[in-house]
């Protein structure tokens, strides 16, 4: 029986085993999931940003369907926005949006640059991280949305298959060092990614939750 090729490209999101040692990490569970009908190599590095996909995608030597999940390391930079004092709530909103449209074009010469190369692409939302103080976690909710908003609409535009991982890791137990995927929550991505690798369907552009 031949064997499918599954690429894990982009950050911790998805290279988790350093937070989720002794316990298996997402690759090793995929591995376990769907090994029999895929290979699964990860490419995917820790701290990676969406300059480093490049070189990422350089790796691919084969026919493959990839998973990218890049950007949260992006946005860290824009956290002290989220803590300094606002001149008006339109300078705020500015550069919100500001922010947003230079993620948007970031993260889209990222798909381009990788679609040509692979069979297939899924991409993967940014997680509400459970950032502390606990103020700080609500308020990082709202650029997250904008950035993930961009990421959608570079996906529906490429009709590329969209696994939101805002609704695959929703517990606090998902989490370790605020930002990173837990045992519980690597294993979560793990199963949401084998469900949206192995689905046929004869059109993409598709939205997966759990």
């Amino acid at each position: 029986m031949s064997q499918e090729h599954l690429v894990l490209l982009g950050d911790s999101i998805l290279d988790n085993a350093p937070y989720t040692r002794p316990r298996p990490d997402t690759t090793s569970l995929l591995r376990q999931l769907i090994g029999e009908r895929w290979t699964v190599e990860l490419v995917a590095l820790d701290g990676s940003r969406m300059v480093d996909i490049a070189e990422q995608v350089m790796r691919i030597d084969r026919p493959s369907t990839a998973v990218l999940s890049i950007g949260g390391n992006d946005a860290t930079k824009h956290i002290g926005m989220l803590s300094k004092p606002a001149t008006s709530s339109a300078a705020v909103i500015g550069e919100l949006l500001s922010m947003a449209d230079d993620f948007g074009r970031r993260y889209e010469a990222v798909l381009d640059q990788t679609i040509p190369v692979v069979s297939r692409l899924i991409v993967c939302t940014i997680y509400e991280v459970r950032l502390e103080p606990l103020e700080i976690g609500r308020l990082a909710r709202v650029p997250i949305a904008l950035l993930n908003d961009r990421i959608l609409r570079a996906a529906a535009a490429r009709g590329l298959d969209v696994l939101d991982l805002r609704a695959v890791c929703t517990e606090d137990a998902d989490f370790t060092l605020e930002i990173e995927p837990s045992a519980l929550g690597a294993a979560k991505i793990a199963h949401a990614i084998a469900g949206v690798v192995e689905m046929r369907a004869d059109r993409y552009g598709r939205v997966f939750g759990p």
